[in-house]
């Protein structure tokens, strides 16, 4: 395992981070330096590898704290990591990438060759329960699918996509284990309620064979610790991102406990105890990761027990042979870049997932953290640090990073409260917060992230000020919105890293809810036609031409559906297929769309469809249409229960081949072909 510039540790003397725990804490809680956010030592964001003894005796630190706190030293924690991370070098989960360079990404349908994948997620019937399956179907040169053979999954995982490698020979599945399954709801006594405890659950990886009009056949079963943050596969190597809370219940650390208390508990506290481990093809437990492979953060204040692991797995090798990295520390978020991942750390304290309400402190920072995949290794690169948070919502923490061309884009909020959630709400319930983009650069020779330049972003208009919601990276541009969805959207450029700036605006209220970059300086918008109380009254799409960023412009405007109308582009991680045609794009994806009812007080039998959404962009002529809907249901009035089981639009997926397009949905694949 190879690092790069990494401090040399002297025996016998112990880690420097054990030592400033406490001070690191205290700092993280407003007992800072009070220089606001000013330069770092060059050491004080970077990682250290850890000797033996080192997790332990980090481990035992946090519990530590967590006790003194009034917190249970020992429960299992819910992992910070924001949601699944989604890649902002690439447009599309399945399709062409539009900006940045081409990688690979986990889906639920995936082609190859005249071959087509699909990966189908459980649902309930009214006879019990289909369990998941992976499918695989022939296409014909019409577009048309004929089944091969399926296998069916275990119903104790969930999954969540798929990778076909090794020239169309072999396919990797990835499921997450159900957060139901097999567990006993906990009655609280003192309360009278029910809940179900949280637990640390296990991610698995399925090998199959597969190949031209040839069945599915499993190969190997790999079972890691921990929950899924992120994927990629470069070749025949698979990168998995996964954060594990290690179950130390039975060493029982309650709250309030002291320190002499928690000594006598942890007494038996070993490494095997924190490492995740893995079984393959049912075997006995392994670790993961060894000790010596992991490192440790110095000014982490995050209470959080977790750990973060990096595995790279060659799928091509008959016994899986993989190498990993561990990261211990509270993780906010991970960002997949093309060959590297950045994790993020912050050094102000947060406990557990719901972050809406906390009020940070002043002078807070962000640790960044960066991991570079080169072949069959994971080397641990350099780390950086920005002022600020990522905000309070995880489920856009991972969007607040992207990479381009070696530099990392970063956005933070400066301020101790903010704006979170769905407007209008908390708009009127929290003040804006200033935001920073900060851009960072791999030095390659200190491991140092070093900053570029930083861009204070702080919208003002004649409501008052505004606070950015989203940012939507399209290379040397990028995209701010702000809660208030009639505000313009900001226009960054950023080209040259040492000189961000904000170029423009564009007047997309009520469009950008989704921003997707086009060839030719186009931007296609996706939003909603809301009421003034937040009821959406349909699917709003326009094409804007931001060529010149200082004088964007709608070219085209279109409208999907009508109340009640959804897409999955509302989701976290945005579902969309791309098709780029030489001067035609054509986009794809999930959507519900309920028509208008007829006549006032009456509601057709037939309510609308779900299916794929189909648009066309004609890049040289800046227009926009709407193509014919790949319907996998009709929605009929008064929606069945069916509707939100079988063909829950969450776990539908769309992919264009040639001038087919394919819906997986309710355990099927549906096709239209052309128009």
């Amino acid at each position: 395992m190879a690092y790069r510039g990494l401090m040399k540790k002297v025996a016998g003397v112990p880690p420097a981070w054990l030592a400033v725990a406490t001070a690191a804490f205290v700092s993280g809680c407003g007992g800072g330096s009070g220089d606001g956010g000013g330069p770092l030592t060059p050491n004080e964001a970077r990682l250290q590898v850890t000797r033996s003894g080192d997790l332990v005796a980090y481990f035992k630190a946090k519990i530590a704290q967590r006790a003194a706190l009034g917190y249970s030293g020992t429960a299992i924690t819910v992992p910070t990591v924001g949601a699944l991370s989604a890649a902002g070098s690439v447009v599309a989960n399945t399709g062409v990438p539009l900006a940045g360079p081409a990688v690979e990404e986990d889906g639920l349908i995936k082609a190859e060759g005249g071959m087509l994948y699909g990966l189908h997620r459980a649902y309930a019937t009214d006879a019990g329960r289909e369990p998941p399956r992976f499918s695989a179907l022939a296409r014909a040169a019409d577009g048309s699918l004929s089944n091969v053979g399926r296998v069916t999954l275990d119903a104790k995982f969930i999954p969540y996509g798929l990778y076909v490698a090794g020239g169309g020979t072999r396919a990797a599945v990835l499921s997450q284990q159900d957060p139901y399954a097999d567990r006993q709801p906990i009655v609280a006594a003192d309360a009278g309620i029910t809940v179900m405890p949280e637990y640390s659950r296990m991610l698995s990886l399925d090998l199959f064979s597969v190949g031209k009009d040839a069945a599915p056949m499993q190969l190997k079963q790999m079972r890691i610790d921990g929950l899924l943050v992120g994927s990629r596969l470069i070749g025949n190597t698979l990168y998995l991102v996964t954060t594990w809370s290690p179950d130390l219940l039975r060493f029982n650390v309650p709250a309030g406990a002291s320190a002499s208390a928690v000594e006598a508990a942890l007494k038996d506290l070993n490494t095997a105890a924190l490492i995740p481990t893995l079984r393959v093809d049912g075997g006995q437990p392994q670790p993961l990761v060894n000790e010596a492979d992991c490192l440790v953060q110095t000014g982490n204040a995050s209470l959080s027990l977790q750990l973060t692991s990096i595995t790279a797995i060659d799928l091509a090798s008959s016994n899986l042979a993989r190498t990993s990295r561990c990261f211990a520390g509270g993780s906010e978020a991970v960002h997949l870049g093309a060959r590297s991942v950045y994790v993020a750390s912050s050094r102000q304290y947060r406990y557990g997932g719901d972050v809406i309400n906390t009020v940070f402190p002043a002078g807070s920072r962000t640790d960044i953290h960066k991991f570079t995949f080169r072949g069959a290794q994971v080397d641990y690169d350099a780390s950086g640090s920005v002022d600020g948070h990522l905000g309070w919502d995880l489920r856009r923490m991972p969007s607040r990073l992207n990479e381009h061309q070696n530099d990392l884009r970063v956005l933070t909020f400066t301020g101790a409260a903010g704006q979170s959630g769905m407007p209008p709400v908390t708009i009127q319930a929290q003040q804006a917060s200033p935001a920073l983009l900060t851009v960072l650069r791999d030095s390659g020779s200190d491991s140092r992230l070093s900053v570029q330049a930083k861009l204070a972003l702080k919208p003002r208009t004649a409501r008052g000020d505004q606070q950015v919601d989203t940012v939507f990276f399209a290379g040397p541009r990028a995209y701010a919105t702000t809660f208030a969805a009639a505000e313009p959207v900001w226009v960054l450029d950023l080209a040259s890293p040492a000189n961000p700036t904000v170029a423009g605006e564009l007047a997309a209220g009520g469009h950008a809810d989704h921003l997707v970059p086009l060839p030719g300086g186009l931007l296609l918008g996706v939003g909603k036609d809301s009421t003034l109380g937040g009821t959406a009254e349909g699917i709003q799409l326009a094409l804007f031409d931001v060529r010149n960023p200082a004088q964007g412009r709608r070219l085209a405007a279109g409208k999907l559906g009508g109340r009640g109308s959804i897409t999955t582009l509302d989701s976290t991680r945005p579902v969309l297929d791309v098709q780029a045609l030489d001067t035609r794009v054509r986009l794809a994806f999930p959507a519900r769309v309920y028509q208008a009812p007829t006549a006032a007080g009456t509601s057709p039998a037939l309510r609308g469809y779900q299916g794929a959404a189909r648009l066309e962009v004609n890049t040289s002529a800046g227009t926009l249409a709407l193509r014919s809907m790949a319907v996998s249901t009709p929605i009929l009035n008064g929606d069945t229960p069916e509707l939100h089981q079988r063909f829950d639009i969450t776990s539908e997926r769309s992919l264009q081949v040639d001038n087919a397009a394919y819906q997986l949905s309710g355990g099927q694949v549906f096709t239209k072909v052309g128009d």
